[in-house]
């Protein structure tokens, strides 16, 4: 509509109806263009009149053809004939006729004819005026679906775009296969290369994918019905992609299969890192496979093959119960059951009667089944077992040593303190509390060159055999350098034997070596110096060292996996945080102290033009390589939506429509938000993400008032805008519910003191971070993932 040819309110009567208004709104997001003059016109002629003039009614008149002389007369008859009122003719109109426009059960406007000359306009005038009053509110309705189709392809086109997602239409009668550029680019395919037939498609299909993708495409075209593959595609240069495909199958009038649409996407990233994970998982000593939420074997790695004794062609896809009937009502079957229901973590220790072998069992639940790590703890048992017998004997032989009695105390409740950490150093510090509280004067313990780098986190090349200390007590360096003769380890090893003494050339002082072994590996060597003399206390020693070596042994493991999993999480966060005059930020990221793998909690900082900054915040359902490649998947869209221009809800709008179909995301909570430095406002949506907190000099810290909308990957929602203003040296806080949430109280307790741990506080956002994280007993980090990002501006 043209600048200047809106009118003054003369509709206030009729203003009550916001519905009627909208209506008229929306065909006014068009121009009206040619046709609207021309139905006019025509009905000026076929009536005889000098003028006619179509007008839409909002809160106000708003004429769609060029005003004619006498106006503001015929405006005041036209707005009396759409409230059905008798039109008042004024100064210099003689004549006037109107007919209402209405569009979708709505009174919109007005066409109507009028002359400066006297007309008696008949019944068949009216019907015809009305006639083409309806013609005109058609056209207004067409202009305005084309306008809306328009805007919806163009948004649709941009978020395929930014999602990297490319679209086909397979035309099922002729074979004609139309792609779009992306999915040209992805089969590599250039324009001159290019064929728009099926056979385009057929010939760059992985000979391995091709009858498993065509049973897909032909089982969707028989049924009618939704078509689902993934596959690869092998480039003329040989290269190699993953693509992910999703369509549809439309009947024609007939009800035959007539089309196909779909679209498709690039998976090769997450195909590779699970292939990595999948290496990872294969060089592992510990057994790992995964279940399904129907108890179907999904994975198994080869250690998993080798305890199991079956491969994994022959256990994939197979039922749990169904090959191993023997764990039926069974404590793993409790246990495992528990964990799916609870989504609690499992950990116990099992044994199995077909194989004759215990396993120490953790079991790990998610949206998708059950993770489950476990590895032969035959011999620790069994030594457990022998020992308790041994203690048994020897507890009746000595019911009456006071001595006896005390030293099979000290050895369960060492072992009971063994067994409660993970913590190597805190495993080498037991052991050696227990030495010098009536077993020797002071201890040195030596592990593998290799096993203590890796616990200080440092690459291993090789899988030397040398030794080096590790931990002592009581003995000075110069005593150390004369006390541990690498030899006389190696020597205890290679013989097999429980324990050793030797003389350590240090006058009368004995020593005792024992060797510590977990799995048939040395892992290193326990000395003691001064050791007593007694049978009872040298058995007592050398069965604490056999459970400490078992002890250590799953530290190792479980601190080399865990570093495995920081790793992982970390590379798909941002390196670094944007710098911006006048604006700090800082963030943090701690995982889970509860489990080993990679968490779905993230964090975004990204510039954006006009010196805007991105910031968000989010956490995906879920742990494990899935929630990662999950996680990466919603932040690369996140970002290029709103890079794109697109405000917070359109953004998560957007994102709740192909959440499901094209991230293959369960579930999702986000804050997104967009800050302008310019003017201090912070433009932010929730989907089920908790709100964010400001804390600005002389003011209470307080939690912006938001409506959240649905998470994403529950369904497809509408997500309103809040918009807030910055107090200057404002502190701005966007967190994850690890850092608050706690089992044994509601989340509004840990809301109201992240608040209070910001009251008074005036610190840089590093700072800020560190002391929330203190504050909230998070420093090391809580039972879930924890992100949390901080501006200040």
């Amino acid at each position: 509509m043209a600048p200047g040819r809106r009118h003054v309110n003369i509709l206030a009567p009729m203003e009550a109806d916001p519905a009627r208004i909208e209506a008229a709104r929306r065909l006014l997001t068009e121009a009206p263009g040619e046709a609207i003059d021309r139905l006019a016109a025509l009905g000026a002629r076929l009536l005889g009149a000098a003028h006619a003039e179509v007008s839409l009614f909002t809160d106000e008149q708003v004429p769609l053809t060029p005003p004619a002389p006498k106006r503001p007369s015929a405006a005041a008859a036209s707005a009396a004939t759409f409230a059905d009122h008798t039109p008042e003719l004024g100064d210099g109109i003689a004549a006037y006729l109107g007919a209402p426009i209405e569009v979708a059960g709505h009174r919109v406007g007005v066409l109507c004819v009028y002359d400066e000359q006297e007309f008696t306009w008949t019944e068949h005038d009216r019907d015809v005026l009305r006639e083409l009053a309806a013609a005109v509110g058609a056209e207004l309705e067409r202009g305005s679906l084309a306008a809306e189709l328009e805007d919806s392809t163009a948004r649709l086109d941009l978020g395929f775009a930014a999602a990297d997602i490319g679209s086909f239409d397979w035309d099922l009668t002729t074979d004609a296969l139309h792609f779009d550029a992306r999915l040209c680019e992805l089969f590599g395919y250039t324009p001159e290369t290019w064929q728009p037939h099926i056979r385009s498609f057929s010939v760059r299909l992985h000979p391995e994918d091709r009858a498993r993708t065509e049973a897909a495409i032909n089982k969707a075209i028989e049924s009618c019905g939704d078509y689902e593959a993934d596959y690869r595609v092998v480039h003329p240069d040989g290269g190699i992609r993953w693509v992910a495909a999703r369509g549809r199958v439309l009947c024609g009038v007939d009800g035959k299969p007539a089309r196909m649409l779909g679209a498709a996407y690039d998976t090769t990233a997450v195909h590779s890192g699970a292939e990595r994970l999948g290496r990872v998982l294969e060089t592992m000593s510990t057994a790992f496979l995964t279940l399904d939420l129907d108890w179907r074997f999904t994975y198994v790695n080869g250690a998993a093959e080798r305890m199991l004794g079956h491969s994994r062609e022959d256990l994939v896809g197979q039922e749990l119960w169904v090959l191993f009937p023997e764990l039926r009502n069974s404590e793993a079957e409790t246990r495992f059951r528990a964990a799916l229901k609870t989504g609690d973590e499992a950990g116990f220790e099992h044994y199995h009667p077909t194989l004759d072998v215990w396993f120490d069992v953790r079991a790990i639940p998610s949206g998708d089944g059950l993770s489950v790590y476990f590895h032969d703890i035959t011999g620790r048992v069994r030594a457990e077992q022998d020992a308790a017998r041994l203690a048994g004997e020897r507890e009746d032989a000595l019911a009456a040593s006071g001595a006896a009695t005390g030293r099979l105390q000290i050895l369960s409740g060492a072992s009971a303190r063994l067994a409660g950490t993970l913590e190597a150093e805190e495993i080498l510090a037991i052991l050696s509390d227990f030495v010098l509280n009536g077993f020797g004067s002071a201890v040195v313990i030596a592990l593998q060159d290799r096993l203590i780098r890796d616990l200080e986190g440092k690459e291993t090349s090789s899988a030397g055999s040398g030794f080096r200390i590790a931990h002592t007590v009581n003995a000075d360096e110069a005593l150390r350098d004369r006390f541990l003769p690498v030899g006389a380890l190696a020597a205890a090893a290679v013989q097999e034997q429980p324990a050793s003494t030797f003389d350590a050339s240090l006058g009368d002082r004995p020593a005792l070596t024992l060797p510590l072994v977990s799995r048939g590996r040395m892992l290193g060597a326990l000395i003691v110096l001064d050791p007593p003399h007694t049978a009872l206390d040298r058995r007592v020693l050398i069965e604490l060292a056999a459970r400490a070596g078992v002890a250590l042994d799953n530290a190792i493991l479980y601190g080399s996996e865990r570093r495995l999993a920081l790793t992982l999480q970390r590379s798909l966060l941002p390196a670094g945080l944007p710098e911006r005059e006048g604006i700090a930020l800082a963030a943090r990221y701690l995982p889970g102290t509860g489990g080993r793998d990679v968490g779905g909690d993230f964090y975004i900082a990204h510039p954006l033009e006009d010196d805007r900054l991105l910031l968000v915040i989010g956490d995906v359902m879920g742990h494990g390589a899935q929630a990662a490649a999950r996680m990466g998947q919603l932040r690369s869209v996140l970002a290029a939506y709103a890079y794109d221009g697109d405000p917070p809800d359109r953004v998560l709008a957007h994102l709740s429509v192909r959440a499901p179909a094209l991230l293959d995301l369960p579930m999702a909570t986000v804050l997104a938000s967009v800050y302008d430095p310019a003017d201090r406002r912070l433009t932010f949506s929730l989907a089920g993400h908790l709100p964010p907190l400001i804390a600005a000099p002389g003011q209470d810290p307080h939690f912006v008032a938001a409506l959240p909308g649905p998470p994403l990957g529950t369904q497809v929602g509408d997500y309103e805008r809040h918009v807030t203003t910055l107090p200057p040296d404002a502190t701005l806080v966007f967190y994850t519910d690890g850092l608050i949430e706690e089992r044994d109280r509601a989340i509004d307790v840990g809301m109201e003191r992240l608040r209070q741990a910001l009251v008074g506080v005036d610190l840089g956002p590093d700072d800020v971070a560190d002391h929330l994280l203190t504050a909230l007993d998070r420093e090391h980090g809580g039972e879930d993932d924890i992100a949390l990002l901080v501006m200040r501006a």
